[in-house]
């Protein structure tokens, strides 16, 4: 199967080196990338590279302390044919988990884990030692470290964060990758109307401005993305990370947390509010001395964008409250925050119509007329070629957009239960992750068994 069956050079190729009679047939350039990529994997061919490097290394090396394995060249040749098939697939996440025979490596695509082939056992030390040394953790020391690099890969760059976490059998690593590029705002997923309200809070003057969700709904890219709205500005901006995980353009200053050169959030806090700044970002809200640094720059003339764990758009003021912070500073403080989940979208050249299952129909509450009215639509089973027999291809967000208007901030100030605060900004025109994800599933574009998998009924 070839792309160019007038190739005779190629024919002759085949048929002196398999002395087989060969009949060159003509197959679309990505039906053969396609094939390549399912039945002949870069990580095998990784595999095929381990068990050489893996001969330089004895048995009594492996007993060795990590400080005294050599860190050879081939790792880095390991290290980029797996980067290189994750990026293929389209991968978000990259999991090196040692067990006792082997090393597991499986690429997170559309957040759903897709095992690949294992690779000698032998080369889980010394490819770990590699990747630590790029992202200028400790080396020698088995505890659990973060970090991050850049690498460039079939022409595009991406930065890397690691996370390395010592388990039974060696040491846990999880590769997240992340485009050196920022996302345009306009390429969120918003609804209409849901970005204009988050633009116009972005353009307040000052204020708290939250994405939320658990980890893996896309929150960071948001926030990176509301930042870069600010960056068109030529305002100055200022972000503050433990660690700094996503580099940005020339002009933004980027301050990274180290407790151990005194450079603590109060200390650096302190120094930000002197530097004239109007934007500032922080990675994360999720310590009390973060959450008063961040709020005591929004009363102070700033718009600080985060993020927060949380599961709803309420539930983020219930979050902060646990966090030490007074009522009535909340209610001064806070603009607008978004909850956002990424639900897979269903792969368009497999999907197959039909009612939802009744397990679905009962979760969601779904009466005779919904049924009716709209041509719903599940995954086909074992796929296609297409989504590689997954039955979907690809993410779409859901959101849940709570704006705070005069009523809300008066029940903010009032500390009422979570059910209230969620009872009316429903009244004042927000819709709930449930009614969002339900509206994306009529549009044709999921399954409610999707949906499902990302919200709490």
């Amino acid at each position: 199967a070839t792309n160019n069956p007038a190739d005779l050079n190629l024919k002759s190729l085949i048929q002196g080196s398999t002395g087989l009679s060969v009949k060159l047939t003509y197959t679309p350039k990505d039906d053969l990338t396609r094939a390549v990529g399912k039945h002949y994997s870069t990580s095998q061919e990784a595999a095929a590279k381990g068990a050489e490097a893996a001969k330089a290394i004895s048995s009594e090396a492996l007993r060795r302390q990590i400080r005294e394995i050599d860190d050879g060249g081939d790792m880095a040749d390991i290290f980029d044919l797996i980067l290189e098939g994750a990026m293929n697939s389209n991968a978000s996440d990259i999991h090196l988990e040692p067990a006792k025979d082997f090393l597991s490596i499986r690429y997170e695509i559309d957040g759903k884990p897709h095992a690949q082939p294992n690779q000698q056992k032998h080369i889980a030390v010394r490819l770990a030692s590699y990747i630590k040394s790029q992202a200028k953790l400790q080396p020698t020391d088995l505890q659990d470290q973060n970090g991050m690099f850049s690498k460039t890969i079939q022409g595009e760059t991406r930065d890397i964060r690691v996370a390395v976490l010592p388990c039974q059998w060696g040491e846990s690593i999880t590769l997240r990758l992340a485009s050196e590029k920022i996302m345009d705002l306009s390429r969120i997923g918003f609804s209409p109307l849901n970005e204009q309200l988050w633009r116009s809070q972005l353009s307040q003057p000052n204020g708290l401005i939250l994405s939320v969700g658990p980890m893996g709904s896309g929150k960071t890219a948001m926030s990176m993305a509301s930042l870069g709205e600010h960056m068109k500005t030529g305002r100055k901006i200022v972000t503050i990370e433990n660690p700094v995980e996503t580099r940005v353009p020339a002009g933004v200053t980027q301050v990274s947390i180290n407790p151990g050169r005194n450079m603590t959030w109060g200390s650096v806090s302190g120094t930000v509010l002197r530097s004239a700044a109007k934007t500032i970002f922080f990675g994360e809200i999720n310590h009390e001395d973060v959450a008063q640094a961040a709020v005591n720059m929004a009363m102070t003339g700033h718009i600080v964008i985060s993020t927060l764990h949380t599961n709803t758009a309420p539930g983020a003021i219930l979050r902060l409250r646990e966090l030490g912070l007074r009522p009535s500073v909340l209610a001064d403080t806070m603009r607008a925050v978004c909850a956002q989940r990424l639900p897979r979208t269903l792969c368009p050249h497999c999907k197959v119509a039909g009612p939802p299952p009744e397990a679905m129909i009962r979760d969601f509450q779904l009466d005779p007329s919904d049924l009716s009215d709209t041509e719903w639509f599940n995954s086909r089973p074992g796929g296609c070629r297409e989504c590689y027999g997954i039955g979907y291809k690809g993410r779409s967000p859901i959101h849940e957009l709570l704006i705070f208007d005069d009523e809300l901030r008066e029940l903010v100030i009032e500390d009422v239960p979570n059910s209230v605060l969620t009872r009316t900004a429903r009244e004042h025109g927000m819709h709930t992750l449930k009614e969002d994800g339900v509206l994306m599933a009529k549009s044709g574009a999921t399954s409610l068994e999707e949906i499902r998998q990302h919200i709490i009924l």
